[in-house]
């Protein structure tokens, strides 16, 4: 799927989506997997406890998060996060979006199936 992620990113960028909100986008949902994963592996069983435990306003939308996070590991959400809390900071410093493409690459690395 890591083609149809570079197809993705590259229409955002033809379309003059600024870098700060895709890489904003992109960490606030892997950060939300990120607390539903680890809620999930802390023993929290009720979607309306997780909701409010993650900040999630609508706790129908659980279901769907539950889903998601399934077969991932904490561990690679939580290297995902940081890679782009990285990428992040260093937007902010300055640095063009030559970055973006090796950290979105990165990331797809840490949930390919193998």
């Amino acid at each position: 799927k890591s083609h149809q992620v570079l197809q993705l990113l590259d229409d955002l960028l033809s379309r003059c989506q600024p870098l700060m909100v895709i890489v904003s986008t992109i960490l606030t949902q892997f950060r939300t997997w990120l607390w539903v994963k680890s809620a999930i592996v802390s023993g929290v069983k009720k979607d309306g406890e997780l909701a409010q435990l993650c900040n999630i306003s609508n706790p129908r939308r659980v279901y769907y998060l539950r889903q998601e996070v399934a077969n991932t590991s904490i561990n690679a959400l939580a290297k995902a996060v940081t890679m782009i809390l990285d990428l992040e900071m260093s937007i902010k410093r300055g640095a063009d979006g030559r970055d973006l493409l090796v950290v979105i690459l990165g990331v797809c690395r840490l949930f390919q199936v193998v």
